[in-house]
């Protein structure tokens, strides 16, 4: 058995973060095209557009500034060191031992047990690679879910308190690009083409949730 076939499966944890980090990324956009919130509704009928009161979110800005993701992207990376550590172990265990059947005869009884105490190790170095790629997927998919929902709600809190009658996520994609449908992707995506900073609450969202986290961690 070639080692190198071994060797590839320790590899996969390395680019984790980056993998995980991409499925972030389709996962907010496959909200995209839902708006945040629709906070009060107009009683005895529509009400003019000029009393409409109107904001705007920058969703990106806020998981970026967000302490709670800050956290759990650091407690995320300690997971995938102690997987990384693990796999190593079990990859110098696996040289080890081959470097020993190489020594050992042809045909020999040690080599013939040795070869299968090999086969049996790379399956469990697979299988765990596997389950670590798959636990820490899992973890951040459940994670956004759950952060996300909780951005919603704080912004639809804002949104009822201050009187809001509608808050809508923008986009702010970076155009540059190496080919025109990547570029008409990202245009295709921005949504908001122009709003006054006045109805900006990106900040006042993410001031809101690092004080209630900053709150709450104190209680922990």
């Amino acid at each position: 058995m070639e080692l190198e076939t071994v060797l590839k499966h320790g590899r996969k944890i390395n680019n984790l973060l980056c993998i995980t980090a991409m499925v972030t990324c389709l996962y907010l956009f496959s909200l995209s095209g839902l708006s945040l919130v629709q906070a009060k509704e107009a009683v005895g009928g529509n009400v003019p557009s000029r009393n409409l009161k109107l904001g705007v979110v920058d969703l990106n800005s806020v998981f970026e500034k967000y302490e709670k993701r800050k956290n759990f992207d650091a407690q995320l990376k300690e997971q995938e060191k102690k997987h990384q550590k693990i796999i190593n172990d079990k990859k110098k265990e696996l040289v080890s031992l081959n470097e020993k059947i190489q020594l050992l005869d042809l045909g020999s009884e040690a080599r013939r047990k040795d070869e299968e105490a090999f086969e049996k190790k790379n399956i469990e170095l697979e299988s765990y690679a596997k389950f670590a790629e798959k636990s820490l997927m899992k973890k951040y998919k459940d994670y956004f879910e759950n952060l996300y929902t909780e951005v919603c709600k704080e912004v639809e809190n804002i949104g009822k308190l201050e009187q809001y009658d509608l808050i809508i996520k923008k986009e702010e994609p970076e155009l540059q690009s190496g080919g025109i449908s990547e570029l008409q992707f990202k245009v295709g995506i921005k949504a908001v083409l122009y709003h006054s900073d006045e109805i900006d609450i990106t900040n006042r969202v993410i001031e809101t949730l690092n004080k209630k986290y900053a709150e709450a961690s104190k209680g922990k």
